[in-house]
């Protein structure tokens, strides 16, 4: 632990904690290319010509993310399908290591902490009712159904959390695993930790916004237990 971690916490009243990664691997019994694959099924299936970069993307919010430029009468269509795939990846998702115990320490001091994803809002709630989370979560802001342009990293879903808890921007955390989440951060007036569970990670987290940045979970119920 730093102490540059312990004084973030000193600084803020509020977390807003990104869903895959921070708090489990949604992933890991459906794979994201699997999901990748059946979006851009369907989206050839309604008629619709992939460009070449869709066409070699394994990210299915890329995927998504993509469909409102270049078909966009069918992101209704392939949201709808994204969050069925998603609620079934949610069930054999794997819960991050450390996680329960920082939601712990999050509880003891008072300190709210609300789920900010570009995951959808249904996917999230049914994982944190599978492994008994909810109580312990003051709030849910999935990606805006419809509108894939305003996932993170545009700062919606970040100053709609602090709204939701009544914390200003500058009173408030944000962590997260990718660069879309630092940049959310950045972009919201809120500080950030970079969760780095994977190695190559550390350096862009670090360059896109990270305040400081951790390669477990487990580091963060000790850094607010500290900042007491």
């Amino acid at each position: 632990m730093t102490e540059a971690l312990t004084e973030i916490f000193r600084q803020s009243r509020a977390v807003l904690l990104d869903f895959d990664g921070p708090v489990c691997s949604v992933f890991a019994g459906l794979p994201a290319p699997v999901v990748a694959a059946r979006l851009k099924q369907l989206l050839q299936d309604e008629g619709a010509e992939l460009p070449q970069d869709v066409a070699e993307l394994d990210d299915p919010l890329k995927v998504l993310r993509r469909t409102a430029s270049f078909a966009p009468k069918l992101v209704d269509k392939v949201e709808a399908a994204f969050i069925g795939y998603e609620v079934e990846a949610a069930g054999c998702a794997e819960i991050t290591p450390g996680v329960r115990e920082f939601l712990d320490a999050c509880a003891a001091e008072g300190r709210p902490v609300v789920i900010v994803s570009n995951n959808s809002e249904p996917a999230i709630e049914s994982f944190l009712g599978l492994v008994k989370l909810r109580e312990q979560i003051a709030g849910v802001v999935g990606r805006p159904i419809g509108n894939p342009a305003e996932m993170k990293p545009h700062p919606r879903s970040a100053l709609r959390a602090c709204e939701m808890v009544n914390v200003p921007p500058g009173e408030t955390v944000l962590i997260g695993d990718s660069d879309f989440d630092m940049q959310a951060a950045v972009n919201a007036g809120v500080l950030s930790i970079g969760y780095a569970n994977e190695p190559e990670k550390e350096t862009k987290l670090a360059r896109t916004g990270a305040k400081a940045v951790i390669s477990s979970m487990q580091e963060l119920a000790e850094a607010v237990r500290a900042s007491r």
